[in-house]
């Protein structure tokens, strides 16, 4: 994952596109409202989680996290603290081969042992080039399912498997180094497993649209102007934007859309990053109505995250959204938009598990 497009707001804060060069099908946008910061936590943990971005310098020991396949994900505390027992209480298998993998010692490649990756925990990682060294005993014989579950989500994200029985690293450490070596060498040969990288350049994230609101706490940007109230729709309202009086709306009645339709730095930048990239779907997150809301053709799409998240599927958030990015993007030029309303009463925490099954599904629905 790379920065692909940034640009400043007034405050001097950075706004980015982090995604991967080539097809991309799925827009995912944070942090529209500054008091609502719940969407760039979620994208910037799930970007780390599965990505490992941004990159993880030198020889620090942080841990990639992120999301399993199989049951339900319990993300973060758990795993970290897994993932230190596994590490400190290491067999004497993985000991003798983390002896030949650490600090570079190996092809001048940076491994790391014991890494939580989703609800999974893998033996041996080296994130450059994607390779995971997994080393199997009998056992692995017993879970041949359990295996291949965990081996089709490993490889999905672009993972090469290579596993070595442990036998072998007692017995033929030098046969087992020079097998490594060659699997890595030859990115397109198969070991085991077939690897082939799947889907990894879907998503595009802007992780906060509004970062001089989220410095400040407020729901408008620098100028004032509520961010999903400006851009160039049909029933723009500028000033004093009224919503009929709703009480749920936030803690007004009024909004500021803006002098002109499409005035702010902020909504110029994704209306630019929607005409060049040309995404096939858009999600927001926002907060505190826990309800799936959805524009344009967008109703299956909403009902499958509904499924996920156990929120009710909203055609109409309950007031009037004049100038908002769901009527540019879903009602306007008719691109599926969802926009997911997170319970804001709740530690994020919390939430970690059902968005980032919601991710990894809009990640893998539009491969070609």
């Amino acid at each position: 994952m790379n920065i692909l497009e940034s640009v400043i707001t007034k405050s001097g804060n950075k706004i980015e596109l982090i995604g991967c060069e080539g097809e991309s099908q799925v827009l995912i946008i944070g942090v529209f409202h500054g008091d609502e910061p719940q969407g760039k936590y979620l994208i910037d943990k799930y970007l780390e989680y599965v990505y490992s971005y941004p990159p993880l310098e030198g020889g620090s020991e942080s841990l990639i996290s992120g999301r399993g396949n199989i049951a339900k994900h319990h993300y973060a505390n758990y795993m970290i603290s897994h993932a230190k027992e596994l590490r400190n209480n290491a067999t004497i298998h993985e000991q003798i081969l983390w002896k030949y993998l650490k600090q570079h010692k190996f092809m001048n490649l940076k491994f790391r042992r014991q890494q939580p990756i989703g609800n999974y925990i893998v033996d041996f990682v080296c994130c450059s080039p994607k390779i995971i060294i997994e080393l199997d005993g009998s056992q692995h014989i017993e879970n041949k399912n359990y295996d291949e579950q965990r081996d089709k989500y490993l490889s999905d994200l672009g993972f090469k498997i290579i596993r070595i029985w442990n036998n072998d690293i007692i017995s033929n450490i030098e046969g087992v180094l020079s097998f490594i070596k060659q699997e890595i060498e030859n990115p397109t040969r198969k070991s085991k497993i077939s690897t082939l990288p799947q889907g990894e350049g879907r998503l595009l994230f802007i992780p906060c649209l509004n970062p001089d609101g989220l410095q400040n706490n407020t729901r408008t940007n620098a100028n004032g102007v509520d961010l999903n109230r400006n851009f160039p729709t049909k029933n723009w309202g500028g000033v004093n934007v009224s919503t009929d009086g709703n009480p749920e709306c936030q803690d007004s009645s009024l909004y500021y859309g803006g002098e002109s339709a499409g005035s702010e730095i902020e909504t110029k930048f994704v209306i630019d990053i929607i005409e060049k990239y040309k995404p096939k779907l858009i999600l927001t997150l926002h907060a505190p109505y826990k309800i799936v809301n959805y524009d344009g053709p967008a109703q299956d799409i909403a009902q499958k995250i509904s499924e996920i998240i156990n929120y009710p599927v909203e055609p109409s958030i309950g007031y009037p959204t004049p100038g908002s990015f769901g009527t540019y993007c879903g009602v306007e030029r008719n691109i599926p938009i969802i926009t997911l309303e997170l319970d804001e009463k709740i530690p994020v925490e919390q939430l970690e598990q059902p968005v980032f099954e919601i991710f990894d599904m809009l990640r893998t629905m539009y491969l070609v």
